[in-house]
């Protein structure tokens, strides 16, 4: 028989187990319960992060693509903060071009283009592959020595639209943050391909599709914007050119439309080769008519250079425009005007007129020169020596 004492003993331990064990499936119970609730409470907030998320890229999408690239660096850096470069490539003339760097280590990268097809490439493979890259896959290498990880997600693919995301970080990236991160571009990339659309209908209605030129509604937008912020800037200098081509009509009749064509995209390249790209203003007026707004010069040095202009135009070497076998020459020289705001007109309509005014003087005085307005009214003539 088992003694007393130890069957009691035994009847004590077995409560005590039974008791502990209880009170761990309990604990287990809990820590589980718990768990579900976090994880409940965190699908949650990325749900709402996502929620938060589409609502400003469908805002960006009416701001344009700046708007939505900004708003896919605020959300990647919100999922990963230890990304420090966000660098987008855009197909242009069948290469991939960055046209966008940000952080210190990537800035250097914009402008820089890399080949459809060049091995290893991380944003050429995401397009090649039609899906996210990341450094970790084998043949891709880093776009930067210093990057630990990188994730390379297409943002379109259209044909002519095609565009890719990168994001670079110098710590490691958790699957978990590289899927959410994925999840966001794939969120933007409709918003994107809106604003892309709207952006080259904005780009079309702007820009001569000819000349690559601004049109005349587009160019009288921006001198008056120019005139406006010049009210409120005592030494602000702007002059504007008035541009007219000599003999066109000749030209087109002479050799067709098409020739009439590729003499006015050659008189385009000119026109911006005078101009600063980063401040003046070039377009084409309409016909073989063209105008510049040279900011930041005096009336004199607009004069300068609208001669340097003159010049240049005529010495357009147009036999190569013309067809072959083409007998007879047309010469080609423009009549330039000249006027300056506040010493010739107050405002944007009068300063184009007067530029108008003086480049009709110059047609009636002999073509091929500069004329400008005289302060006490009325043109002069540029005095030149010979014709370049």
């Amino acid at each position: 028989m088992i003694p007393a004492a130890a069957l009691e003993h035994a009847i004590v331990a077995g409560a005590l187990a039974f008791g502990t064990a209880a009170t761990i499936v309990a604990l287990r119970a809990r820590a589980a319960v718990r768990a579900c609730r976090l994880a409940l409470r965190l699908a949650r907030e990325r749900e709402e992060t996502f929620k938060d998320s589409s609502r400003r890229l469908a805002d960006a999408a009416r701001s344009g693509v700046d708007a939505i690239r900004d708003e896919i660096v605020r959300a990647a850096q919100t999922i990963a903060p230890c990304i420090d470069g966000f660098l987008l490539y855009e197909e242009c003339d069948g290469s991939l071009t960055c046209t966008f760097a940000a952080g210190e280590r990537v800035a250097y990268f914009t402008g820089s283009r890399t080949a459809l097809d060049e091995p290893g490439s991380l944003p050429a493979r995401a397009i090649a592959l039609r899906h996210r890259v990341t450094l970790g896959d084998r043949g891709v290498r880093p776009v930067h020595p210093g990057d630990v990880a990188a994730l390379a997600v297409p943002l379109a693919l259209e044909h002519g639209r095609t565009a890719v995301l990168v994001m670079a970080a110098r710590a490691v990236l958790d699957r978990q943050s590289v899927d959410r991160l994925v999840t966001v571009v794939d969120h933007a990339s409709p918003a994107y391909l809106i604003a892309r659309e709207r952006e080259d209908d904005r780009r079309r209605a702007e820009y001569d599709g000819l000349t690559g030129l601004l049109t005349p509604r587009a160019f009288r937008q921006r001198l008056s914007l120019l005139v406006e912020r010049a009210r409120f800037a005592s030494l602000a200098r702007l002059a504007l050119v008035f541009v007219d081509t000599d003999r066109f009509k000749e030209w087109n009749d002479a050799y067709g439309h098409a020739c009439g064509d590729a003499l006015l995209r050659e008189i385009a390249g000119v026109l911006r080769s005078v101009a600063a790209p980063d401040r003046d203003l070039v377009a084409r007026n309409g016909g073989d008519e063209f105008c510049i707004v040279f900011t930041e010069t005096d009336k004199a040095t607009a004069i300068e250079r609208a001669d340097l202009l003159r010049r240049r135009i005529a010495a357009i070497d147009c036999s190569a425009l013309r067809p072959a076998g083409a007998r007879g020459e047309v010469c080609i020289t423009a009549s330039l005007g000249v006027a300056a705001l506040a010493a010739d007109a107050e405002g944007a309509s009068d300063l184009l007129e007067c530029a108008d005014a003086a480049m009709y003087h110059t047609k009636q005085t002999g073509r091929d020169g500069v004329s400008y307005v005289l302060p006490a009214g009325g043109f002069s003539r540029l005095a030149v020596e010979g014709r370049a």
